[in-house]
């Protein structure tokens, strides 16, 4: 074989690789993902009305070659591989060759577990069993440094973040892996708007370890792809390479396969060659490979194409049928090289344009609607015979003593070697976090800002304040000898935050200053240092402003984005991922304005099912945000496992869970809540309440003996509570927090009041997040009108209420803070007929109000079984200030005060029937109310608009 043409591949790459073992091996993988597949759709236990199964063997047929290039030749076990979604099965293929199916101890599976594995495509396990997923997953026996692929457009984007993370941890100082970083992208799917928001970010960050193959077979799931070549000035490919270099990529094109080579060198072969790659469109070609007679066909292009006459008599019709099929995608050895020479691009990433067959190999080559068709059992049986397999196997590896056996052997053993490798770096990694982390002792609870001397403030400054200290610890040398000026050395209490502070990264989709992370941001911009300071040179620095010139230093922690909020969350999921792939537990955190969290809502459930630990803060957030007005006024209720959301009130509570979340992060203790979501606002609130109101709580006061009352509601015989003395402040925080921590906690609390009578006049507000205000003004006017109303502030919605609680019962709602359907009864003047009376029953109702939709508390009621009244946001908003945005969506304090008007009066109505020898007298039946308003009137009507 003469390989002076692959002049990247590297000898010890090229050794025992002959063509004729490379096709045997992609022939056997063909076959096996052929039968994978279909296997499948024919399970005996199959059952009346199943959904379909389908698969994809035509889309794995188009990317044989190119995954066949990768596992056999190119990629490291250090690489990371994105692979389209529905060739899935061509990677198990190979990597089932390679006997490179693990178990989670990175042992073998044994040969009849890989068998199973192999006949479990789509199958369902309960763990007993190894089965492969749909598409790539996690869960997958081969699943190593593969990126989940369930989803189109976006894994190829998350390789190219994992690159920038790579390379962020190496420059930071981190022990990492020296890999590359390939996607195989189908042509429809590079159309996916993902993918063109990274492309011009992947080149200015010149992440030349990131590779995209594009398999270019020219159809998608409905048929033939249909551009238009006049419009675009020439094929999609064209205008692929155009696109991307424009972009700032490198380009190379994989058109032809030797066949074709050999035949564009004789006489007139150039013109062969313009015709296949000028003048053809796609969907002719596409038409051309449906041709099986030769002789027609070359009359035909000879009629539209004389010139071509002379060199298509001089060929056969056989080597007229290869060449048309021979695309340069399914010529192992020239993608190959394309791939290797992609790697000498070190400061700008690489597509390959590679042109394949969908289908190649099966009877369904080119025919429309082929993406999800199934060949017939006489073709898979065919398949199974070319490869020699006899008996009742189905799956089957090469012999051992053969050449292909060899060559697999050899090349696993250097693979698996590796895989094996990066593990342990990955357990040398945490080994030394785990013990520097605790240098100092643990991570302690708060950051300690100080919130007492300002006025007002907001969640989203709280965050800024946070964020600033963190930055500041992170870059203040321990060494006091090494301060800088103006530096402080670092107190006690602060070292702990060192490393942390130092594995802390924020982000923001050009909103970092307005959501206050101007000090990570000032001076510390990560990136290529690609422009000179001439703000600085020219004395024009406003050092008002943050300093966003892009460098490369140790402090250079904030990844500046422009307007593109799915790269972002792409990018925050992948940094955040380093903890679990090489054991470097980067901190990440991004800040986007709540609403447009939704423009990445894809590239965030991929990083929850991904398991991804990073920080996501949405904010401002919700109709508070109300000057914005209504585009920026809605606030999904999102729930997805893997996921825990927060909606802190008061700063302090802010300042507990950051400190908690990153403990939780470097320490991996974060199972089944790796992916957090803060909201915070911009609306002030007074941080002096949370004391004021804490502190008139029972079981916070020392020296009482009886019940407690108001100080504006006196109540003989009951102490007033403004007379007695409380428990220490720091012993009030310390409960409150375990509190805040679990999902709520009440702020305020009549329980121990006299006169608070359950059934009666008692009733629970659960306020989230700024609607906190609104209830505290409820509670106040309620017990103006003798009504004990509990103010339950959430923090935390999925450990309340969400998927989170659902895991044990809800035992916190229920048991921490003593939500109860308890029924209180009383005799009732109304008597039925008969032996049984009637009695009043009745329950604590529950009223609550969240700036959000109303599925986030809503289910309260139902949880607990009591009556609930949910004030939520149900319609489009307005500009104004949050006291009318509120009343405009009925979720201000007078609501809040009238649904709990509502939902006690309802409750009052409640018939308990109760046998008469069971209560004593009969009594004479009387009249009744019959409707809740009778019980609570109207307020006069209010007219919002």
């Amino acid at each position: 074989m003469d390989y002076s043409n692959f002049k990247n591949l590297k000898p010890e790459v090229l050794k025992n690789a002959t063509p004729e073992i490379l096709d045997a091996i992609a022939r056997r993988a063909h076959y096996l993902s052929t039968q994978m597949i279909w296997q499948a759709n024919h399970r005996s236990d199959k059952e009346k009305g199943d959904p379909k199964i389908g698969g994809h063997p035509a889309a794995c047929a188009s990317s044989l070659h190119i995954m066949g290039a990768l596992h056999l030749l190119v990629k490291s076990s250090f690489d990371h591989i994105a692979n389209k979604p529905h060739a899935s099965p061509v990677d198990h293929s190979y990597n089932y060759l390679l006997d490179i199916l693990l178990k989670n101890d990175l042992s073998k599976l044994t040969q009849e577990q890989a068998d199973q594995a192999m006949h479990g495509l789509r199958k369902f396990t309960d763990g007993s069993e190894f089965v492969f997923q749909s598409y790539h997953s996690a869960y997958d026996p081969d699943h190593h440094n593969f990126f989940p692929s369930g989803t189109v457009g976006i894994p190829p984007v998350e390789a190219g973040y994992m690159a920038l993370a790579y390379r962020y941890a190496r420059e930071h100082g981190y022990e990492v892996p020296d890999a590359h970083f390939w996607a195989v992208c189908g042509d429809s799917e590079f159309r996916e708007g993902s993918m063109y928001e990274a492309v011009p970010d992947f080149a200015e960050r010149e992440l030349g370890s990131l590779t995209w193959i594009l398999d270019y077979n020219r159809q998608s799931l409905d048929g033939h792809r249909i551009t238009n070549k006049e419009i675009m000035n020439g094929t999609d490919a064209d205008r692929v390479e155009r696109t991307m270099k424009a972009n700032g990529w490198e380009v190379i094109q994989v058109r032809h396969g030797s066949k074709r080579q050999a035949l564009f060198a004789k006489k007139d072969g150039q013109l062969f060659q313009n015709f296949l790659e000028k003048e053809l469109e796609d969907y002719e070609l596409q038409s051309l490979l449906l041709v099986q007679d030769m002789k027609a066909l070359k009359k035909g292009i000879a009629k539209e194409h004389p010139a071509m006459k002379k060199f298509l008599d001089s060929i056969t019709d056989q080597e007229l049928f290869d060449a048309i099929r021979d695309f340069g995608g399914h010529d192992m050895l020239a993608l190959a090289d394309a791939m290797m020479t992609s790697k000498k691009s070190t400061r700008k990433p690489t597509i390959i344009i590679a042109h394949t067959l969908k289908g190649w190999g099966l009877k369904s080559a080119a025919q429309p609607g082929n993406h999800s068709s199934l060949p017939q059992e006489e073709e898979v049986v065919e398949l199974r015979a070319k490869q020699g397999i006899t008996g009742d196997k189905l799956y089957e590896r090469f012999a051992a003593n053969t050449l292909e056996a060899k060559f697999l052997a050899t090349r696993s053993e250097k693979l698996y070697g590796e895989i094996k490798a990066q593990h342990a770096l990955k357990a040398k990694n945490q080994e030394f976090f785990l013990k520097k982390l605790t240098e100092f002792g643990e991570i302690p609870q708060s950051l300690d800002i100080n919130t007492k001397m300002t006025s007002y403030p907001h969640t989203q400054w709280m965050l800024g304040q946070l964020t600033a200290k963190l930055t500041r610890i992170a870059n203040t040398p321990l060494d006091e000898k090494k301060l800088g000026e103006k530096q402080k050395a670092l107190i006690d209490s602060e070292k702990p935050f060192k490393l942390p502070g130092e594995l802390f990264i924020s982000m923001a989709p050009d909103v970092g200053t307005s959501t206050n992370l101007n000090p990570a941001m000032d001076g510390k911009i990560f990136g290529a240092p690609v422009v000179t300071d001439h703000e600085t040179d020219l004395g024009v620095k406003d050092h008002k402003l943050p300093d966003l010139v892009p460098g490369e230093e140790e402090s250079d922690r904030f990844l500046r984005f422009e307007i593109a909020e799915g790269n972002v969350m792409s990018c925050v999921g992948a940094f955040g991922k380093m903890r679990d792939i090489v054991g470097v537990p980067i901190i990440p955190l991004m800040t986007v304005y709540d609403f447009f969290v939704k423009r990445a809502l894809d590239q965030y459930f991929y990083n929850l099912y991904w398991k991804s630990s990073f920080i996501c803060v949405g904010t401002p957030s919700g109709v508070t945000l109300s000057p914005e007005g209504a585009q920026h006024g809605w606030k999904s209720d999102i729930q997805i496992p893997n996921q825990i959301t927060w909606e802190p009130f008061f700063c302090q509570e802010l300042d507990w869970i950051i400190c908690d979340t990153i403990k939780r992060h470097v320490m991996n203790d974060n199972a089944g809540r790796t992916g957090t979501m803060l909201r915070l606002v911009t609306r002030g609130a007074e941080q002096k309440d949370m004391m004021h109101y804490l502190k008139k709580q029972a079981r916070f006061k020392t020296g009482l003996e009886g019940t407690l009352a108001r100080a504006e509601f006196p109540i003989t015989g009951a102490a007033n509570e403004e007379e007695l003395g409380t428990a220490e402040e720091a012993q009030i925080l310390a409960t409150i927090r375990e509190e805040v921590l679990q999902g709520a906690y009440y702020l305020i609390d009549y329980r121990g009041y006299a006169g608070y009578e359950p059934g009666d006049n008692v009733v629970n507000i659960f306020a989230m997040g700024s609607m906190v205000t609104e209830g505290i003004k409820a509670s106040e006017a309620l017990l103006a009108r003798g009504i004990y109303a509990n103010v339950i502030v959430v923090t935390s919605s999925d450990l309340l209420t969400g998927i989170l609680a659902h895991e044990n019962d809800y035992e916190y709602l229920k048991n921490g803070l003593g939500i109860n359907s308890n029924l209180y009864l009383n005799k009732a003047e109304e008597v039925s007929s008969g032996d049984l009376i009637t009695v009043a029953g009745r329950r604590v109702p529950v009223v609550s109000v969240a700036d959000g939709e109303a599925g986030l508390l809503d289910n309260i009621g139902s949880i607990i079984g009591v009556r609930q009244e949910a004030l939520a946001v149900r319609k489009h908003s307005k500009c104004g200030r949050p006291s009318e945005i509120y009343a405009y969506h009925s979720i201000d304090a007078e609501s809040v005060v009238e649904a709990c008007g509502k939902v006690l009066a309802d409750t009052a109505l409640e018939k308990v029937m109760v046998s008469e020898n069971a209560l004593g007298a009969t009594h004479q039946a009387e009249g009744r109310t019959a409707h809740w308003t009778d019980l609570w009137p109207a307020k006069s009507p209010v007219h919002k608009h």
